[in-house]
C-alpha cells in the first residue's frame, strides 16, 4: 500500500493521465465536435442579435425622430442580444459564453450587428 501512495507512483500516475488526456484532446473527432459546438454558439449569437433587432431595435428606430439609437440604447440592445443568445444556446444544449469565450462575446455581437447593417 505504501508503494501506491509514494511520490514516484503519484508522479507516474499523473504522467499517464496527462498523456491519455493529450491523446484524447488531439483526436480529429474531438476537434470536429469542438468546432461544431463553436459554430452552433455563433449561430445562437446570430439568432440573439436578430431577435433583438426585430423586437427592440426596430421599434426604437421607428419611434425615433432621426431613426438612430442613443449610446445607452445600443448598450442595452447588445445586452439583450447576449442574453437572448445565451438563452437560445441553452435550449440547444450549448453554453455560448463557454464556447465563444466571455471576452469575445461583444466582439462577435459587434461583427454580427455590422453584418446586419450592411444587409439592411
Amino acid at each position: 500500500m505504501e508503494n501506491l501512495v509514494s511520490g514516484t507512483s503519484v508522479t507516474l500516475l499523473g504522467a499517464l493521465f496527462g498523456t491519455a488526456w493529450t491523446f484524447f484532446k488531439s483526436q480529429d473527432w474531438y476537434q470536429r465536435a469542438k468546432e461544431r459546438r463553436y459554430a452552433q454558439a455563433l449561430l445562437a449569437l446570430e439568432a440573439g442579435v436578430d431577435q433583438t433587432y426585430q423586437t427592440y431595435v426596430r421599434s426604437i428606430k421607428e419611434s425615433s425622430a432621426d431613426g438612430k439609437l442613443t449610446p445607452a440604447e445600443r448598450r442595452r440592445a447588445r445586452e439583450l442580444a447576449r442574453d437572448a443568445a445565451v438563452l437560445y444556446g441553452r435550449t440547444q444544449g450549448i453554453d455560448v459564453i463557454n464556447e465563444v469565450g466571455q471576452e469575445y462575446i461583444d466582439l462577435w455581437i459587434n461583427r454580427l450587428v455590422s453584418k446586419l447593417k450592411k444587409e439592411s
